[in-house]
């Protein structure tokens, strides 16, 4: 004979957490470690720098847009791993912004740093 204070079997509640879950990846919900990190800077001549974590080895896109200046300069820009460029490329000042992907960055903290004149906006994302 089994005792009124006996416990419950947890299955029912492992089976409403799995159904939500379900429910929530089929609405679309963003994975965790989906990420966008944005920076304005302005007042250069200098560098903008972001530092972001990368939460797992993948791809990363990197948006840069340098407005201001006179003349369509061409500014370069790196994203490193542990002082080392895993990633480089260059844009133009004046242009519209431009998206990089780089492909097989590693998992750990990522900087990105990008040249400007006037005034330039950073984005990492993945």
């Amino acid at each position: 004979m089994t005792s009124p204070t006996a416990r419950r079997p947890r299955m029912t509640r492992l089976g409403v957490l799995a159904v939500a879950v379900t429910a929530a990846t089929a609405l679309g919900a963003a994975p965790a470690g989906a990420a966008t990190a944005t920076k304005k800077c302005g007042g250069g001549p200098a560098n903008c720098v972001l530092a972001k974590v990368h939460p797992k080895k993948g791809t990363v896109r990197v948006r840069i847009d340098n407005t201001g200046g006179s003349k369509p300069y061409k500014y370069g820009w790196d994203l490193r791993h542990n002082g080392r460029i895993v990633c480089s490329g260059e844009v133009r000042e004046r242009w519209p912004a431009k998206t990089f992907t780089c492909k097989n960055m590693p998992k750990g903290k990522l900087k990105l740093t990008a040249s400007y004149e006037r005034n330039s906006t950073v984005a990492l994302q993945w």
